[in-house]
């Protein structure tokens, strides 16, 4: 995935927790998908604004201790909710 790549969350999904559980609900297209935290996280993030690597930015300034790690996760989680439908963009 291209660090250029603009991902930007599919309009309609809603954040609900559930028993302790992070879900992304899209009622209308009947989708549901179980999130941790840091997925959850990146998905607010998906704005269509900011850049793979602004969100990779972004969360190394946060979290500097796991800046190697969130370099490889951030990719990996966006192309993991772009399969279930939860993000797209271009």
């Amino acid at each position: 995935m291209q660090t250029t790549f603009l991902p930007r969350s599919v309009e309609g999904f809603q954040v609900e927790t559930l028993d302790g559980e992070v879900v992304l609900l899209h009622p209308a297209r009947n989708i549901i998908v179980h999130s941790n935290a840091t997925a959850t996280l990146i998905w607010k993030l998906c704005n269509g604004q900011n850049t793979v690597e602004d969100i990779i930015r972004i969360l190394g300034a946060a979290y500097p201790d796991a800046r190697a790690q969130i370099k490889k996760d951030v990719p990996e989680t966006i192309q993991k909710l772009m399969e279930q439908g939860v993000l797209d963009g271009n």
